[in-house]
């Protein structure tokens, strides 16, 4: 019977990996700027849809290769529209992630691991969990997703996520400048990353100080 559930917890997870590695292969064999030009080109009105469903699986599905489709969608969309489209794709994205981890993962890490280590695990990522998200987000060239994977297996509710994504998203997003504008797009991007880091600490700041002050409360 344990071996069952054991099994119903791995397969998802299994799923998704294969998920992650056919969406990886397909993407960097067959998808760069001229055929995603070409794609938006020959959808019309629906092209924009198109590429923001693309970005979705991009982001969801494919954690190590963002930055390309962030500056492409500057390439193709210019550089406000495709601010436009990243953050709202990269938010979808994100927080599929999230639920996806919580509602799959979770379970399959009680299952896996002993019941001290998740103790700790949880207490961990209470700790640490939405400030560190925020900064690597904000910063380039960081494992931002990856993170994403590891602290929604924590205990950490969904809402704590909300301020850490859109903050971190906004950074991000501004890489469409670099695709609409070349190396002059680098410093609009670089100054939306330090704003966004500036406020970000101190909006999520907030947020982890009121939340702490409300579990003393409680306790």
């Amino acid at each position: 019977m344990k071996d069952q559930i054991k099994l119903k917890s791995v397969l998802p997870t299994v799923a998704y990996v294969f998920l992650m590695v056919i969406a990886a292969v397909l993407f960097s064999t067959y998808i760069d700027q001229d055929n995603l030009r070409m794609t938006v080109a020959s959808a019309g009105f629906f092209g924009p849809i198109i590429f923001f469903l693309l970005e979705v699986v991009y982001v969801t599905f494919t954690p190590l290769l963002n930055t390309a489709i962030y500056i492409t969608s500057g390439y193709l969309f210019g550089a406000t529209g495709g601010f436009v489209i990243n953050f709202l794709a990269t938010t979808c994205g994100l927080f599929l992630i999230v639920f996806l981890v919580k509602k799959f993962g979770r379970p399959l890490l009680k299952q896996f691991v002993s019941k001290s280590f998740y103790d700790r695990f949880d207490v961990l990522t209470q700790k640490v969990g939405p400030i560190l998200l925020l900064v690597v987000y904000v910063l380039p060239f960081t494992p931002d997703d990856e993170l994403t994977y590891v602290l929604a297996a924590g205990s950490i509710s969904m809402k704590r996520f909300i301020l850490p994504i859109l903050l971190g998203t906004l950074a991000k997003s501004a890489l469409s400048y670099v695709g609409a504008n070349g190396t002059a797009g680098l410093v609009i991007a670089g100054y939306a990353r330090l704003a966004m880091l500036i406020v970000g600490l101190i909006v999520v700041g907030i947020q982890e100080y009121i939340y702490k002050k409300q579990l003393d409360t409680v306790r």
